[in-house]
């Protein structure tokens, strides 16, 4: 990753909004060196990129792997001073803005899986991480994204879920350089729309885009797992989930398919 190349890729807006841009060769973990920062006393929002993390991580505990030239590995820590209540559906609102950055490259099979990861097919392209810090003053979000950039076919099957990259569904593959500077300049002014409207300005288009909209699946929320069929999202990022109980909205956990769903795309 080469600094003056990624600023050449943002926009004036999203180079006033940041204070500064860390660029590291390797670093532990892009979110772990944002949450340092904020404990150091920044000032104004920075940008942190890695080419590649020794311990980097997903949602759930998950790790990320990430190995050096394969991904790309960006934090962006911002303030808020709205209440952490209302900072519901950042996490999918980031899912968007990777989307928006690279649709008018690939085609619309980049569809999206609540909370906050960006599929092709039943393959995952993209992860969101968002973390939260508090000063005296305002709560820090760090947005961590990773996204498959080149991963070579042993370093995909060494990756525990079936994954695809950006190589794999362009026809040309943009600099990585490019791919940053531009889900910076997406999520930047997304951010800019969530803190005057809200999610409800998202819903719709992130329903259009829903993986599982209108489909059978389980949410898994630790030992707790509840069937039903998804509705999509409310004006507050929730779930909307039919179940034989009614509709339910689900705030936190992680969609699989049901068993009629996962039946259906193996005949496919």
């Amino acid at each position: 990753m080469e600094k003056r190349q990624l600023t050449e890729f943002l926009a004036p807006a999203p180079l006033k909004a940041i204070s500064e841009i860390h660029v590291f060769s390797q670093i532990d973990s892009t979110n772990a060196q944002a949450a340092r920062l904020v404990e150091n006393g920044l000032q104004g929002a920075q940008l942190i990129v890695a080419d590649c993390q020794s311990a980097g991580r997903g949602r759930r505990g998950r790790s990320w792997f990430s190995p050096s030239a394969s991904g790309l590995y960006l934090s962006l820590v911002y303030p808020f001073s709205i209440t952490t209540d209302a900072l519901q559906g950042l996490s999918l609102v980031t899912a968007l803005s990777i989307r928006s950055a690279i649709q008018n490259l690939a085609n619309d099979n980049l569809q999206l899986k609540w909370p906050n990861d960006l599929l092709v097919g039943n393959k995952k392209l993209s992860g969101v991480l968002l973390e939260l810090c508090n000063d005296d003053k305002r709560t820090w979000v760090i947005f961590g994204i990773g996204v498959n950039y080149k991963l070579s076919e042993e370093q995909k099957l060494a990756i525990d879920r079936p994954v695809i990259d950006i190589q794999g569904i362009l026809t040309e593959t943009p600099s990585i350089e490019w791919l940053a500077g531009n889900i910076v300049n997406c999520l930047l002014e997304n951010i800019d729309i969530f803190t005057n409207s809200g999610f409800a300005t998202f819903r719709t288009i992130w329903n259009r885009y829903d993986r599982y909209y209108g489909k059978d699946i389980v949410v898994q929320n630790g030992t707790s797992a509840r069937p039903g069929r998804s509705l999509g999202v409310d004006e507050s990022g929730s779930l909307l989930l039919l179940t034989s109980e009614g509709v339910q909205k689900i705030s936190g956990g992680e969609i699989f398919p049901s068993l009629r769903e996962k039946s259906e795309v193996s005949k496919q």
